[in-house]
């Protein structure tokens, strides 16, 4: 089971990451942090099984952390590690569904034996709840059955107000409440069939059952659908995502290469349930068969997943190059000269093409920064650009659209087509602030922070933790490389207020400690000058 372990103190992070026998104890720490708030997107990321948190920390500490982990991945088991035995603490523990509560210092036999206990704990109600829910489904008189039949009319096109109040009346009378501010509809569609079909809606009202409440499931021909409650916008929206990331890594739906978790919009109506449905359906029709392996897509990135997925039409150059980087001209630049034929009299057509829509889509994107044309663009590059001149004239064209780009960023609009391009640029210019945190990004885009960290994990392929760390790594290796910096100074630099943490994760991350890079990086350029020489 993966463990994520959060403490403010080093020697107390290292001496656990380095001294416990993970591995032979069945475990995997999978990532720590020293405090609460930056532990939370990290274990957004991570998914663990088994959070281990001391109590009293900067920022946000092991209660708020508790308390947040609980509302959004309620089946996290909890493990609090803290030097402070306080009645008060251990009874707010208990309140907030902590398994175990360990008194600091502890020996590895502790700590062995709590996480045990745990992660026994967890498998039982994991085996538990996959066999209870067999068993109701398998009951066709069952209470889950009913449960699962009468949800399942909810998503059908059509009903009145008169059947499903009736449907809400029955619901509460089983113990289910469906009355909440928001609701959100996730269709979930898995090529199997049955027992594996049976086995993947069981893991899945399994899953459900472990949100308290928040999240309900119900078969359905294509695969389930699940029904979301929020407390407003945001949080309807937050636990749909956390929800189908992490069935999305269910054991059971994890092989499925078609999986396909679709997000309708949120509606705050019960009678509009439909609609989310509806839209969550379209979600998947628009995006089946174009998504290449497991996707989760909500109805509101839809726009730009089909503007990325459907087949390449020879639209204007300007309207391709509005918002793109400038590292994707040569392959959008690649793509026309491909579209417009091949061999020598078709390459010099397809030249002839590309000078004038590159001055055109040149000017168009400097105008549309709010800049002029004329002032900002070196006219000597608008000549070089339409001069004939076979390879030649390609780098113009490439320099002068590289040049009107660069016009772009630096006005500060127009830096990205998507809220991941967004962030991307949004990141660059602060990833040295050590407070910075996912919920400040996917604020910045206008998302909330589970449905921020879904996207942009799948449109850049690392999660966000991932994804800074290597941004911050590969700053400090810049600076180890081109100055005389100390390791302490660099890490203050990147944005880590914990030198020893940066270390750490220089290491894990090069295989070198700072140190070891600098003199590598300074032994190779001495050896690449003595070669020149």
């Amino acid at each position: 089971m993966k463990v994520f372990l959060v403490d403010d103190e080093i020697a107390i992070r290292e001496n656990l990451r380095n001294s416990f026998p993970w591995e032979a104890h069945g475990f995997q720490l999978v990532g720590e942090a020293p405090d609460g708030e930056m532990a939370l997107p990290m274990i957004r990321d991570l998914n663990p099984d088994i959070l281990l948190t001391d109590i009293r920390m900067p920022f946000m500490d092991g209660m708020q952390l508790c308390a947040e982990v609980k509302r959004i991945l309620p089946w996290v088991g909890v493990v609090i590690l803290s030097g402070y035995d306080d009645f008060s603490y251990a009874q707010k523990a208990i309140s907030l569904g902590v398994r175990e509560y360990l008194l600091k210092p502890i020996t590895a036999d502790e700590l062995g034996g709590a996480l045990n206990r745990v992660a026994g704990q967890i498998a039982e109600e994991r085996r538990a709840q996959e066999s209870m829910a067999t068993l109701r489904r398998d009951m066709a008189t069952g209470n889950q059955f009913l449960r699962e039949k009468l949800l399942a009319s909810l998503f059908t096109e059509e009903g009145d107000r008169f059947e499903d109040e009736q449907l809400m009346r029955q619901m509460r009378s089983m113990g289910v409440n469906l009355a909440a501010a928001c609701y959100v509809v996730i269709d979930i569609a898995f090529p199997l069939k049955d027992e594996a079909r049976a086995r993947a809606r069981a893991a899945l009202s399994s899953l459900a059952e472990a949100s308290g409440g928040s999240v309900f499931t119900c078969g359905m021909a294509h695969g389930a659908r699940a029904l979301v409650l929020g407390d407003n916008e945001a949080d309807a929206e937050e636990r749909a995502y956390s929800f189908a990331a992490s069935a999305a890594h269910l054991p059971q739906l994890e092989s499925c290469g078609e999986l396909m978790l679709s997000i309708g919009e949120t509606v705050t109506d019960y009678y509009d349930i439909r609609r989310s449905m509806q839209s969550a359906r379209h979600v998947r029709h628009a995006a089946a068969g174009k998504a290449a392996g497991r996707r989760i897509i909500g109805v509101g990135e839809l726009e730009d997943e089909t503007t990325v997925l459907d087949s390449l039409e020879l639209s204007p150059l300007y309207e391709r190059l509005q918002y793109a980087p400038a590292e994707e001209i040569d392959a959008i630049l690649a793509e026309y000269a491909g579209a417009l034929g091949r061999g020598e009299e078709a390459r010099e057509l397809t030249m002839g093409y590309l000078r004038v829509a590159a001055v055109i889509a040149a000017r168009h994107i400097v105008a549309d920064a709010g800049l002029d044309p004329q002032r900002a663009l070196d006219e000597g590059l608008i000549a070089e650009a339409l001069q004939p001149g076979g390879g030649e004239g390609f780098e113009a064209v490439r320099s002068l659209l590289a040049a009107a780009i660069d016009c772009r960023d630096r006005s500060g609009k127009g830096l990205g087509q998507t809220p991941v391009r967004r962030a991307r640029v949004y990141l660059s210019q602060r990833y040295a602030d050590p407070n910075l945190m996912l919920q400040d990004v996917a604020g910045e885009v206008g998302m909330s922070q589970s449905h921020f960290s879904t996207v942009f994990a799948q449109e850049t392929g690392l999660t966000f933790t991932q994804y800074l760390t290597a941004l911050r790594i590969g700053k400090a290796k810049e600076l180890l490389s081109a100055t005389a910096m100390r390791s302490s100074e660099i890490a203050f630099a990147v944005g880590y207020n914990d030198a020893h943490y940066f270390s750490y994760l220089f290491k894990k991350q090069t295989g070198l400690t700072p140190s070891e890079y600098r003199k590598s990086n300074k032994n190779e350029q001495e050896s690449n000058e003595n070669e020149n020489l």
